[in-house]
């Protein structure tokens, strides 16, 4: 596999305490595809120095940050984080602040058509939302030397209320002229989908020991059903001074979808596995790894509703140049 990505960011410094600040970044060419460009962050908005940060554009919502403390693997991870609600969406307004060991992020969600919002193939292949509104936000605090390094503890929660009615637009039919239950012109139909999170970090993984543990659950409410999808990840591990740092970790991802109205649940899965990952950082533009995941344990029902990648042993090696 081939990827690039490329990103251009600006700031103004407009008086003595706000300066105008602006991001963006697209992935060029993923995969075998030559003709992709595709928009990851984009945003402006002003930094008010110590008193934190509002942009207003496309980006994930504050629950990510949260998710952080275990996204450090390349390709053989991440059941969990990344999932239930890491993808970008327009239309979002989000303060950050983070100073004396205090974090704390809220956002706004206003409404979107056909929005990505779970990027994960058991709740909808498709992921193309109606989305009314929404908001989110974090809280966390770092302290600052724990014996070997930082302890961070962080929670999120994240709301998106679905579009109703006729902002729906006309219901989406299929080929043979037949109405496909829940799709309208502006996306899939939902009531809400809610997705609550907690972190805990240790360390620092470019320096010494770093251990991790997240836990996530996310919940998509519709008409006919509510599907859940619910797990942890740990992660232990440790940066050598010659550039080279180990992680390894457990992660455990659950998925089953409830009928409304009744009490049993169906389609239910379980995904379980390890990630292992050896990073060597040559210089502060080259580095270079090898990597594995492997199925720990998995349920048979999830060869049906989970991604193969998510499953099935992977192995890797890569590297990166950053200019």
């Amino acid at each position: 596999m081939n990827s690039a990505r490329v990103n251009i960011a600006g700031k103004s410094q407009l008086t003595d305490w706000v300066a105008g600040i602006g991001f963006a970044e697209w992935d060029a060419a993923d995969g075998q595809e030559h003709d992709v460009f595709s928009a990851r962050d984009q945003y402006v908005g002003a930094d008010f120095c110590d008193y934190g940060e509002l942009v207003a554009g496309r980006f994930v919502d504050s629950t990510y940050s949260v998710e952080a403390a275990t996204d450090l693997y390349e390709d053989a991870a991440g059941s969990v984080q990344g999932k239930l609600n890491a993808e970008r969406r327009g239309g979002q307004l989000m303060y950050t602040f983070d100073n004396n060991g205090f974090f704390a992020q809220a956002g706004v969600q206003t409404a979107q058509n056909n929005a990505a919002l779970i990027d994960n193939q058991y709740f909808f292949d498709e992921d193309s939302y109606a989305i009314d509104s929404g908001y989110n936000g974090v809280l966390g605090y770092t302290f600052e030397d724990v014996v070997f390094g930082p302890l961070a503890f962080k929670a999120g929660y994240s709301y998106v209320k679905g579009q109703t009615n006729d902002d729906l637009g006309e219901p989406a039919v299929d080929d043979a002229g037949e109405l496909i239950t829940g799709v309208y012109a502006n996306g899939n139909a939902f009531e809400n989908f809610k997705h609550a999170n907690a972190s805990i970090a240790w360390g620092n993984f470019e320096s010494g020991f770093y251990v991790a543990a997240l836990f996530d659950r996310a919940v998509l409410n519709t008409k006919y059903d509510r599907k859940t999808n619910y797990g942890y990840e740990l992660a232990a591990g440790y940066a050598f001074d010659n550039g080279v740092s180990v992680l390894a970790g457990y992660e455990t991802s659950y998925y089953y979808t409830k009928t409304a109205g009744e009490e049993s649940k169906y389609n239910k899965a379980i995904v379980r596995r390890i990630p292992v990952f050896v990073n060597y950082t040559v210089n502060e533009n080259f580095n270079v790894w090898t990597e594995a995941g492997f199925n720990a344990g998995s349920s048979a029902s999830a060869e049906e509703f989970v991604n193969e990648a998510a499953r099935e042993a992977l192995f890797s090696v890569g590297a990166r140049y950053t200019f």
